[in-house]
């Protein structure tokens, strides 16, 4: 090979081109990227062709270089058709048989190429022009290489298209690369179109591997290889999400296919570029945290395709290292669904409190008559015939339970409610515990069951009455629900670590292991038969746990099957009073 300043330049090129082809090869675990380093290979291998047919004197060597250099050219095209396959994640063309089905038609025509002397399908003349090689192709050549030059030409528009998808600091780099790769490829088609242009259009193929040293550039400055711009459609452009960003000077610099709808009636297919100004003039809040570049959290409506949306928007701010007030990133969410599902939850809601109220005036008032009425019934019962007092015994006992029961359902729905409060004052835990007792006198002598209590009689809690009442008497009524004919209840109260422990006992049939720890779970609701067969709703300790909380202590059971049963629940002392006059119950 002589030294001639052709030479040099080529080999320079030659080069640049190798080092392309190694910093591509870095990155060849990148989607679609493997493809483009082994177009780079079939470019050094025909730069690296083209130089040795420069420089060979016989016509056996040259047309041995030459096939070289054609056949190199010939795989480039279905490399940059899997590139760009790749790049809009078509997989399933991308799987290996089909990739080798793509490829048989190219390996298949590299044959014909070498076999050419045999078959002369392809050339049917070749000869040596003052030291160039001169080839005469037939209309089977011209027609695939037809063929080979409108697949690349297709897969650069695709390039071009998936260059306008992509962030806009990427897409005029991008472009550039894409318009340094076309060079080359121009000069093939100028080669075919005009041979006599042949002798000095090969050396300048060689030359345009100076223009790896640009692309290479590109590459390097804007990490063209990198996960980052590759994956953004994969990302981004599939997340279930709304993504606009937008500059400081107020100008949309990218978003995705999930905001597109909101702008429809704008006329234009992309909004990159356009001033939010204009953009979010619908929607003054979204507008006003954008131009202000602060962080926002909004509800927004918006009409997509006829149907009337509600989105969530956060806005969040940009900012670099070097200043703050760089832009903002807005992401929305469609809450369309769970904005119908929270209207009909508010309906239901309504409906709830309207069905209490009724209960609570229309049933639980007419029942606290029949309750008074009963109980009078009861204590002048020696008045009438023997069948008459176990009628009114157990009449008693429906009516009882019944208000018992009612009474424990209303009590939890208020103890639900919202915002509920407690009116917490000083109390003699005696005359509670004493009125509860009053009150389930018919219950435990129907079933001769004694209640002994033992508090102190000056012995003070800070709650709330009603709720001391009500916890009180369900723990009691309980303790004679489940005890046998006889059997006896004990009410205990003393001060343990600044607080009164009151404990309700019993001697009946107890609870097992495993039920106890079910008792307090509020997603079980078990009512158990006591031995008289008395029924309930299974919300009593439900309601005394949710009372006993609200006042700030806690419950607990400790049970010996077919032996006791004991119920703890803790008060604040009347020494812990609060300087305010309420407890909210969260």
């Amino acid at each position: 090979m002589s030294i001639t300043l052709s030479n040099v330049i080529m080999l320079v090129s030659f080069f640049l081109m190798i080092a392309f082809l190694y910093y591509a090869f870095l990155y060849s675990r990148e989607r679609g990227i493997r493809y483009f380093a082994w177009v780079m290979v079939c470019r050094v291998i025909y730069a690296g062709s083209v130089i040795m047919e420069l420089n060979s004197e016989s016509l056996s060597a040259k047309m041995l270089f030459r096939n070289i250099e054609q056949t190199s050219l010939l795989f480039v095209v279905p490399m940059v058709l899997f590139f760009v396959m790749a790049l809009f994640g078509k997989d399933k063309y991308l799987r290996p048989l089909r990739r080798l089905q793509i490829l048989s038609i190219f390996v298949l025509w590299s044959l014909l190429i070498w076999t050419n002397p045999y078959h002369q399908l392809l050339f049917w003349n070749i000869e040596l022009d003052r030291g160039h090689l001169e080839i005469s192709k037939t209309v089977y050549a011209i027609a695939f290489t037809i063929i080979c030059y409108l697949i690349i030409a297709v897969c650069v528009f695709y390039l071009f298209v998936y260059l306008r998808r992509v962030r806009p600091e990427l897409r005029k780099p991008g472009i550039w690369l894409v318009l340094c790769g076309c060079i080359p490829a121009s000069t093939e088609v100028v080669k075919s179109l005009y041979s006599g242009f042949t002798p000095w259009l090969l050396p300048v193929s060689v030359y345009c591997g100076f223009l790896g040293m640009a692309m290479l550039w590109i590459v390097i400055r804007y990490r063209m290889f990198s996960v980052v711009p590759l994956a953004r459609n994969v990302v981004v452009e599939t997340m279930e999400e709304g993504i606009l960003i937008v500059n400081h000077r107020g100008s949309v610099i990218d978003s995705n296919a999930y905001v597109a709808p909101l702008f429809a009636d704008s006329g234009e297919t992309s909004i990159a570029g356009r001033q939010i100004d204009r953009l979010l003039a619908k929607w003054p809040g979204w507008l006003r945290a954008c131009e202000r570049m602060e962080a926002s959290d909004m509800e927004i409506d918006a009409r997509v395709n006829g149907e009337l949306r509600v989105y969530s928007v956060k806005v969040y701010p940009l900012a670099s290292r070097e200043r703050a007030g760089q832009g903002t990133v807005s992401v929305l969410f469609d809450i369309t669904e769970k904005q119908r599902q929270m209207e009909q939850i508010v309906k239901l809601n309504q409906l709830k409190d309207h069905l209490f109220a009724i209960v609570s005036h229309d049933i639980r008032n007419p029942l606290a008559v029949q309750a008074s009425l009963i109980e009078v019934l009861e204590a002048d019962k020696t008045m009438f015939a023997r069948n008459h007092q176990e009628v009114i015994d157990a009449l008693s006992g429906q009516i009882q339970n019944t208000f018992g029961m009612i009474e424990n359902l209303l009590e939890w729905f208020r103890s639900q409610k919202e915002g509920m409060l407690l009116h917490p004052q000083r109390l003699r835990l005696a005359d509670v515990v004493e009125e509860v007792g009053r009150t389930l006198r018919i219950k435990s002598e129907a079933k001769q069951i004694a209640i002994h209590t033992e508090i102190n009689s000056d012995m003070e809690v800070y709650a709330d009455r009603e709720a001391v009442n009500l916890i009180v008497r369900n723990l009691m009524t309980n303790a004679i629900k489940f005890s046998e004919r006889g059997g006896k209840v004990g009410v205990r109260a003393e001060t343990a670590a600044g607080q009164v422990v009151v404990s309700v006992s019993d001697n009946g049939v107890g609870i097992e292991a495993e039920r106890v720890r079910e008792l307090f779970d509020p997603l079980r609701l078990v009512s158990t038969t006591g031995t008289a067969g008395e029924r309930g709703t299974g919300l009593g300790l439900q309601v005394c746990q949710q009372f006993v909380r609200m006042s700030g202590g806690q419950i607990w059971v400790e049970s010996v099957p077919r032996q006791k049963t004991v119920f703890y629940f803790s008060l604040d002392t009347a020494g812990s009073e609060r300087d305010n006059d309420e407890r909210i119950a969260y």
